[in-house]
């Protein structure tokens, strides 16, 4: 299976941040950063090639791309992955540690997080999976149920699971993600996840009372009115991927839909967004 891999000039991490923004939208199957380069990957057999090099013309992003073969950049993905620790916000003694097999048991963490993430979204080096493992520690998941949208690697979803979720429904549109999901659910010998390949945010009549959505501004506000069906009354909701520019916009459309408790708070440039359902 090829992979077209675009490396966009990028001119530091903040500028790195709003290229990777902007091209979310373009249903990319994975990101590396380097120095003065971002590296876009995508199933040349799935995407409109020119239509985002007209994309990246008009927007003044200079690139270039090759092909690949899915295993090669697989591996560079993986190579480059690093554990990560991610302390609770009432007691930084307490953390999780997300790591890949390869790695060395962090034998100090309370929740070991083994996530190999071939090319997913969601490792919690960035800092939008970072900020909601943190919110994750302020909630109470004991015997609840759980729909993590977006799920990516299944990173959220595992940890609510550890955190004493009684079930979690994790939601990903790419099947790249959802089988990562499904292989990292074995990893961590999971059994109250289960893994739906759907782009939207359902969970047929059996409403939640934690919803977790580190998607992008577009899908959430798209995807307001379909929350408010699946979770219950005074359900917690987390959200990020949204950059601290549209803060104002994500605000203002959850006021719209009634959302309550609104609390923002961020991290480098991006948000992460505490409400709950009316």
């Amino acid at each position: 299976m090829a992979h077209l891999e675009y490396n966009i000039q990028i001119q530091n991490s903040d500028h790195a941040e709003i290229v990777l923004a902007l091209i979310m939208a373009y249903n990319f199957e994975g990101f590396l950063q380097e120095e003065d380069v971002l590296k876009a990957y995508v199933n040349q057999n799935e995407f409109d090639a020119y239509e985002f090099e007209t994309f990246l013309n008009e927007s003044n992003l200079s690139f270039n791309k090759s092909t690949i073969q899915h295993e090669n950049w697989n591996a560079k993905w993986e190579s480059s992955f690093e554990p990560i620790v991610v302390p609770f916000i009432d007691n930084p003694q307490i953390f999780a540690c997300v790591r890949a097999n390869f790695h060395p048991i962090n034998n100090d963490a309370k929740y070991d997080l083994l996530i190999t993430p071939k090319m997913s979204f969601g490792t919690g080096h960035h800092p939008t999976t970072f900020q909601m493992i943190q919110e994750m520690s302020l909630l109470n998941f004991e015997n609840k149920i759980v729909l993590d949208y977006g799920t990516g690697t299944g990173v959220l979803a595992i940890l609510a699971e550890k955190l004493g979720a009684e079930k979690i429904i994790a939601i990903d549109y790419d099947v790249l993600c959802y089988d990562n999901t499904v292989e990292n659910i074995e990893a961590n010998h999971c059994k109250k996840i289960i893994p739906v390949l759907d782009s939207h945010c359902k969970n047929n009549n059996e409403k939640v009372d934690i919803l977790l959505a580190n998607i992008n501004l577009n899908v959430i506000i798209s995807e307001l009115k379909n929350i408010l069906e699946v979770t219950t009354q005074g359900a917690e909701i987390l959200f990020s991927g949204i950059l601290i520019e549209h803060k104002e916009i994500i605000y203002n459309a959850l006021v719209d839909h009634h959302f309550q408790n609104i609390q923002i708070k961020s991290k480098e440039n991006w948000l992460v967004i505490y409400c709950t359902r009316p």
